[in-house]
């Protein structure tokens, strides 16, 4: 059985599938963005193997994008005209996550008239529009979140009311 955001199970629906994980009806595979020792249930995530996954290298990333521009299922019926650069740019801005790379470009794409020479030119400019500003990264256990905190207190404490 597979959970996507099983982190979003509260404690009872979580403890509901305990006795078929125990006694092997089901195989449980759950999948989160969040830290599982915080949010699956400990019974749960003791008789489970978690397996972090990692981002994408950025090589792998412009293996994606390139596949995306030529594939008849991506977007190989348009006429794109995009530089080396630009797509190393996408695969820099998508910072290891290819759902970001894919939806960027095919943003860039479809918002991005033709030119007269007949190709969808991606510039640099269409592709910094394209993409979302870079999400903030935060995790319950690490320096990133009191760094934040620290940062939001101080800049609260500088404040005049």
């Amino acid at each position: 059985m597979f959970i996507d955001e099983i982190h979003r199970f509260n404690k009872l629906q979580q403890d509901a599938l305990l006795p078929y994980v125990e006694n092997g009806t089901v195989i449980l595979i759950g999948a989160t963005t969040e830290n599982p020792y915080f949010e699956v249930n400990k019974a749960l995530i003791s008789r489970s193997m978690v397996v972090k996954l990692e981002p994408l290298s950025k090589e792998d990333i412009i293996k994606v994008v390139r596949r995306a521009l030529t594939s008849k299922e991506g977007l190989g019926g348009y006429n794109i005209k995009i530089s080396d650069e630009m797509i190393d740019k996408i695969a820099e801005i998508s910072n290891g996550d290819v759902r970001t790379a894919l939806n960027g470009l095919e943003v860039a794409v479809l918002t991005t008239k033709m030119n007269k020479d007949g190709f969808i030119e991606l510039t640099e400019e269409v592709i910094s529009q394209s993409f979302n500003k870079p999400k903030a990264m935060f995790d319950k256990t690490g320096d990133s979140h009191y760094d934040n905190i620290s940062a939001f207190i101080k800049s609260m404490r500088g404040r005049r009311c």
